[in-house]
């Protein structure tokens, strides 16, 4: 039964026969047999052949969803065996974007597995959409996140506030009017956008140029377009990118005016391609938290990984 739910299951990922087959190291022929001898053992299909790519039929869903129960299931009962072994073995999924894993991650992952090497620590890097899909799956264990986490759905322990900045390339053309509002990459590191003397940037003074935003599913693309939204505009977007480090990159390539933070100012190298301004507004503020699934069961390894966290993850 749970080769078959394996089957089954590899399918749905792959929403591909031929793909399934390929990462169960079987033929297609093979896993086609045995993906029909489930659904004839329940006398429903599961997939609906005829579509491209593969998709689920209203009792593969249902299917799934029972599936996906049973999984969680069977993953607590291994935490929970791992945690008798005294942190000994055992696995941790831990998920982040491309800036997380390289900054802020690795040396918590560091620091986590000098103390707990018999722990394997998994990393998962995608934007903030799909990780949080799979901590709410628990296909990943921890997500370390800007965001500002639903409580009923999450537990988050927050290890420190980022401010949002707008990146503007040097030679941009709006600097020239704008000079009172600048800041330097030096001025961010030494925290001069945090004093309150200094002034923010009138948005609407970038109304008319061209933006680099995150693509929807990620926090900064919901507020980088409030934060326009609230000066009254629409922002003519050149590109659509999935990581702020890409983004950030991509500003300093001349390409536009992105939306970034004093975390990643602070965290990468002096670059002097770009100039920043303050932005005002609540939203303007965020919260860097590990979180995982509300009302999971939380092994020990989750325990000292998130106290790790808060440990390591400092403000630069």
């Amino acid at each position: 039964m749970m080769q078959g739910m394996k089957y089954v299951y590899e399918v749905y990922k792959e929403k591909s026969f031929t793909g399934a087959a390929k990462k169960l190291f079987i033929s297609q022929p093979s896993l086609s047999a045995a993906v029909k001898k489930v659904e004839k053992e329940l006398g429903v299909l599961l997939f609906d052949r005829g579509s491209f790519p593969v998709r689920l039929t209203d009792a593969g869903i249902a299917y799934i969803e029972a599936m996906e129960a049973i999984l969680a299931i069977e993953n607590n009962l291994t935490r929970k065996l791992n945690d008798l072994s005294q942190l000994k073995t055992g696995s941790l999924t831990i998920g982040g974007s491309n800036f997380v894993s390289s900054y802020i991650l690795s040396k918590a992952v560091a620091a986590f597995s000098r103390q707990y090497p018999g722990i394997t620590v998994h990393w998962v890097e995608s934007n903030s959409n799909t990780l949080h899909s799979q901590v709410l799956s628990e296909s990943v264990d921890l997500l370390i996140d800007s965001f500002e986490f639903d409580k009923s759905l999450y537990t988050s322990y927050t290890l420190f506030e980022e401010h949002i900045l707008l990146s503007v390339p040097r030679d941009h053309p709006v600097n020239q009017k704008l000079g009172g509002f600048l800041l330097t990459h030096e001025e961010i590191r030494d925290q001069c956008h945090l004093d309150g003397t200094r002034p923010a940037v009138d948005l609407k003074n970038f109304r008319d140029e061209s933006f680099i935003l995150l693509k929807k599913g990620n926090d900064m693309h919901f507020r980088a377009l409030s934060l326009c939204e609230a000066n009254g505009f629409e922002p003519n977007v050149a590109i659509y990118l999935d990581q702020l480090t890409t983004s950030y990159n991509t500003s300093q390539n001349g390409m536009g005016i992105a939306f970034v933070t004093d975390t990643i100012v602070n965290f990468t190298g002096t670059n002097n391609n770009v100039v920043f301004y303050k932005l005002d507004g609540d939203i303007c503020t965020r919260p860097l938290c590990i979180a995982h699934k509300k009302n999971r069961y939380i092994s020990s390894a989750m325990e000292k990984f998130i106290l790790t966290a808060r440990e390591k993850s400092s403000f630069p």
